[in-house]
């Protein structure tokens, strides 16, 4: 099953999030399929780029947001109107 999640990147206090699509039963940093996108928390303001075209087309195709990517993407949704 093909899930749409966040990828942790960055160094200590600092993190950074890649928006990826990877099979559920796969480790995080292994065999993406697709990378969506990327979030940044620590800036101000919150710096967040998905392409909502992709998200919505994977998930057309049976992949899974979790709950915080499914806000994010809601967001992102948002800032694009």
């Amino acid at each position: 099953m093909l899930v749409i999640r966040l990828s942790r990147a960055g160094s200590k206090n600092k993190p950074f999030y890649h928006v990826i699509v990877s099979e559920s039963t796969r480790k995080l940093k292994t065999r993406v399929t697709d990378r969506i996108g990327y979030y940044d928390p620590k800036r101000k303001p919150e710096n967040l780029k998905i392409d909502v075209a992709k998200a919505d087309a994977w998930i057309k195709n049976g992949a899974h947001p979790s709950e915080t990517v499914a806000k994010l993407i809601r967001k992102a949704r948002a800032a694009q109107v």
